[in-house]
């Protein structure tokens, strides 16, 4: 995922550099669609991803974040986790590996290789 796409995803997340918040960590996926199966996907994606992810232990919360363009949709989702060491129980031992949902290969137009991992620095939500 480009640099550019993620500080934007943290821009409209609320975060900025600085300090000041307890230490989390954002966990960031992203996936692209077909726009006539966007609709779908969306609801595929919260009943089968962001269901399972809130069911974790120390998981913070999520967000889904949706673009339409023409040629396609993209969803971004974030996850929230105290510390990077909770994340192994969602994502396993490679925590920076893409753990892809048993659908996704019917709607993503591509499935990218990782996921990025980001502190949270700032949260003025």
């Amino acid at each position: 995922m480009k640099i550019a796409v993620i500080a934007a995803v943290c821009l409209l997340a609320g975060y900025a550099p600085g300090t000041g918040s307890s230490h989390r960590v954002a966990r960031i996926w992203h996936g692209r669609v077909a726009p006539q199966k966007a609709d779908e996907y969306q609801k595929y994606l919260y009943d089968a991803g962001i269901k399972k992810i809130r069911g974790v232990p120390k998981n913070l919360g999520a967000q889904m974040l949706r673009r339409d363009n023409q040629a396609d949709s993209e969803f971004i989702v974030i996850s929230y986790w105290p510390d990077r060491e909770s994340i192994h129980a969602f994502a396993g031992a490679d925590i920076e590996k893409v753990h892809s949902l048993a659908k996704d290969p019917e709607y993503l137009l591509e499935v990218e290789p990782g996921v990025r991992h980001f502190d949270v620095v700032v949260d003025e939500r």
